[in-house]
């Protein structure tokens, strides 16, 4: 039997307030605050509507239908201002991971922030380049526990520092940049990715 599609739902927009996210017409995911990434969600394979709405009702920041696919996990992020919102939705596809390896990925929903790259610490630099809205693919790096930089692309200037990252072998992981650069809310989630199972052919 096929794995029915997988979902969480994150909020990324600094000036919301808290949400509700509705499937179908049913609460799915209640009081979501700023900078929450819910768990997964097991639904159906075929389009759904999805509603986000102020905790407590109020109209719809967002209103979007999702076609979802089995065997395939979503992240779907709330991004943008109030003004702008709306659904970035990414498919979480890290392959398969190794024992001895991570497969981390970056996600930029910062709408103040120019593009950003991540680097170790001392060390090679992660991802470059990732623009708003955009998620990098993911890239293997070896377990172990990390400081991590996060720069302005083509600058030296760190705008976050991330100290003590652990990424567990045979794991895959996204970052998530959230925040506001001017008001010195830039943060980020780190997140455990979904690593479907595909059923083999008969």
């Amino acid at each position: 039997m096929p794995q029915n599609p997988r979902v969480r739902i994150g909020h990324c927009c600094p000036d919301a307030p808290n949400v509700d996210i509705l499937v179908d017409g049913s609460p799915a995911f209640e009081d979501v605050a700023f900078g929450d990434l819910s768990d997964y969600a097991t639904l159906d394979a075929g389009e759904h509507e999805v509603r986000v709405v102020p905790s407590g009702g109020g109209d719809a920041a967002i209103e979007a239908s999702l076609d979802l696919e089995d065997e395939t996990a979503y992240t779907v992020l709330a991004t943008g201002m109030l003004e702008d919102i709306e659904p970035t939705v990414l498919m979480d596809e890290p392959g398969e991971v190794p024992s001895d390896k991570a497969h981390v990925r970056l996600i930029h929903t910062s709408p103040d922030a120019p593009d950003v790259s991540i680097s170790v610490a001392g060390g090679p630099e992660l991802f470059a380049g990732i623009g708003f809205r955009e998620a990098s693919d993911y890239e293997a790096v070896d377990d172990g526990t990390y400081d991590l930089e996060v720069r302005p692309t083509g600058s030296d200037d760190v705008a976050l520092a991330l100290d003590d990252i652990s990424f567990d072998g045979g794991t895959a992981y996204t970052a998530i940049a959230i925040g506001q650069v001017s008001d010195g809310s830039l943060d980020a989630i780190l997140a455990e990715d979904a690593m479907m199972q595909i059923a083999a052919d008969d």
